[in-house]
């Protein structure tokens, strides 16, 4: 039990560090710019770094050298640069090495650049290639990290300028003027319409003079780009590739009210729901909600309503200080913003209700964002196909930071780690010494119990527990039986929990079962010796399908080619099974032959065909050979690194 707890620990420990990247910034960080280290920014200039470049200016398609440098006898151990637009905020061309880093980020992987190792640096020098397509100027950006809990971001360069840029302005005679006509388009919600002014522009033919204007273009059909004044003047939670997102929460603080905009991919049609919750904790649960509601004609309206543990309820207030809605569904892309109004609530008032009535939400607060989606039936928000998503660390509405890390779930993560020890390397081995090593080393016993019986019971022993804590410490996390969310497409992962229970009560059941073995020559030896099979092979079975399902949930955050690493273990223990049999067959086949023709024998010295002889020694089971025992020890190292493997998997990413 010692050795177990100790377990325990070493994968709670390994779990939490897993948010340090000596090997360079993790991809998700391509949008933030920020280190998932648990500590916030320098908020005091970043004096000790700059950031160079060998020209002041540069030319479409042309290259410059950047360097990143140190100062004032100091270092840096990390950093993650890319080059911004000034007018849109958006990453821009691409780098390539000459002194140290890697590149990452954007759809062509190199708009980034990072480190490659924690050792202490004082310069990095890289090559920047403009885009044949760049009309702006630009400048470098880098999160510089002088050491685990402090680190920089913003840390810029002086302006690259267009080398060839230029702003020109000619009269004309004839050139578009615009008078302003309002139109007023009406967004309805249940509870009362919401008035949105929209102004259209008709053109004029009076003289005047022309000047040529910069305008940011709406994004493209189906696509969810970075809202450019993330970090400046919103606060924003996203997951970004370059400018290319899946999605982008953004707010606008005010003392009396807080602008909102979400915008996602989904996917499906009909009705659809997108919402953002605010949470005292990474779990749902008594938590506020703001939902955009989309029809099946893609009238968008929004609402509030709150998470009574993971089923979302109505409530009569539901408009309260909701207005300036404006959204839309299509081409895959949910976009809704509104403004909610704010007041304190009062305290003395929070825990009150009228009904179904909640108060105000208090936006003051710093909580956790979740952002979930999901079909919808009228009014009614049906279950969201994927876990919601939510912020790592509690939000402060009032900043302007970029947010791009996710809350971890390290309870689920050492759930996941204990059951890949149990079913994939102690079951996965056990199982093949109660199969096909009972005669192996049968002369030989351990604490006077055949050898093959003793690393069974002794495997099977350790699955049992490994088995039982995992299943404790699932069910603490999920706070008992719980309901999971199947990512779209993949409705079969939601039988995880019941294909968990079950497997645990077999896991529970054959070692019960052996306590009632039958003696060896007992009638009901044989009944219990296919019992005793059948109960473990389908809970070895069932437990290596329950951790396909498992490393597919959200929650695991294990990369998608896991469960084709779970799927090639399945492949290669069948493989070693059908190994182990046909050799065991060719075995006993070899052995049927050499009794066949081997010469009798009366043991007492007489002669048969006129030769004399003596009893021969006893034999070796054929089955207990070297190539026998060279199969085991192939099949514990292949179990050992697909377990090794997994492990990786899930608790790095």
């Amino acid at each position: 039990m010692m050795l177990l707890r100790c377990l325990v620990l070493f994968l709670t420990l390994l779990i939490g560090q897993i948010s340090g990247y000596g090997s360079g910034a993790p991809s998700f960080t391509c949008s933030t710019k920020m280190p998932s280290h648990g500590a916030p920014a320098q908020t005091s200039p970043a004096t000790d770094y700059q950031i160079t470049t060998s020209s002041s200016t540069y030319t479409p398609g042309g290259s410059i050298t950047v360097t990143i440098t140190a100062l004032n006898g100091k270092v840096f151990v990390g950093y993650l640069m890319v080059a911004k637009d000034e007018g849109t905020g958006a990453d821009l061309g691409s780098f390539s090495i000459i002194s140290g880093g890697k590149v990452m980020c954007g759809t062509t992987r190199d708009q980034g650049v990072t480190h490659t190792s924690k050792a202490s640096k004082t310069t990095e020098s890289f090559t920047w290639t403009a885009p044949s397509n760049a009309n702006g100027n630009i400048k470098f950006e880098a999160t510089i990290v002088q050491s685990y809990s402090k680190y920089w971001l913003n840390v810029r360069s002086d302006v690259v300028t267009l080398a060839t840029a230029a702003v020109t302005t000619k009269p004309t005679t004839t050139v578009p003027d615009t008078t302003k006509a309002a139109t007023t388009t009406s967004v309805a919600t249940d509870k009362n319409t919401v008035s949105t002014t929209v102004l259209s522009l008709k053109p004029m033919t009076t003289p005047s003079t022309t000047t040529t204007t910069t305008t940011t273009q709406p994004p493209a059909t189906g696509a969810v780009t970075m809202d450019h004044r993330c970090g400046d003047t919103r606060g924003c939670f996203v997951n970004c590739e370059g400018n290319d997102c899946q999605y982008v929460v953004s707010w606008h603080y005010r003392p009396e009210y807080v602008d909102f905009s979400i915008t996602r991919k989904v996917t499906g049609g009909g009705s659809k729901w997108l919402a953002i919750g605010f949470s005292s904790d990474p779990k749902m649960g008594d938590d506020d909600v703001l939902h955009c509601l989309s029809d099946s004609a893609g009238h968008v309206t929004v609402a509030r309503s709150y998470n009574q543990g993971t089923s979302n309820q109505p409530i009569a207030n539901s408009q309260e200080g909701i207005s300036s809605v404006i959204g839309s569904y299509n081409d895959g892309v949910f976009r809704c913003s509104f403004r909610y109004s704010q007041v304190r609530p009062d305290p003395d008032n929070r825990v009150k209700r009228q009904g179904t009535s909640r108060p105000m939400i208090d936006l003051h607060q710093h909580r956790h964002l979740m952002l979930g989606d999901g079909p919808a039936f009228g009014d009614i928000l049906a279950m969201h196909k994927e876990n919601p998503l939510v912020t790592a660390e509690m939000v402060n509405l009032q900043s302007t930071d970029i947010i791009g890390d996710v809350a971890r779930y390290p309870l689920v993560k050492v759930h996941g780690c204990l059951m890949i020890l149990a079913w994939i390397f102690c079951t996965g081995v056990g199982l093949v010494f109660a199969r096909f090593y009972k005669p192996v080393w049968s002369n030989r016993t351990i604490l006077g119990l055949k050898v093959w019986f003793q690393f069974h019971r002794g495997l099977m022993v350790t699955t049992l527990v490994l088995t039982l804590v995992g299943f404790i410490i699932i069910f603490v996390e999920a706070n008992g039986y719980s309901k999971i969310s199947a990512p779209i497409g993949k409705g079969y992962v939601a039988s995880h929990p019941i294909l968990g229970i079950i497997v645990t009560v077999l896991t529970v059941t054959n070692p019960i079962m052996a306590l009632f073995r039958p003696g060896p020559k007992d009638k009901n030896r044989p009944i219990f010796n296919w019992a005793h099979w059948a109960v473990g092979m389908a809970a070895h079975i069932l437990g290596v399908i329950t951790i396909c399902f498992g490393v597919e949930l959200q929650k695991v955050g294990a990369p998608k080619y896991t469960v084709y690493v779970v799927i090639g273990y399945i492949v290669y223990h069948v493989l070693m099974e059908i190994t182990l049999k046909i050799y065991d067959l060719f075995a006993e086949r070899q052995n049927s032959a050499r009794i066949e023709h081997m010469e009798m024998k009366n043991g007492n010295g007489a002669t048969q065909n006129g030769n004399s002889f003596r009893p021969e020694e006893p034999k070796r089971d054929p089955k207990d050979s070297i190539i026998k025992k060279l199969l085991l020890a192939f099949h514990v190292a292949i179990a050992f690194a697909f377990t090794l493997t997994l492990l990786l998997l899930v608790t790095q990413y």
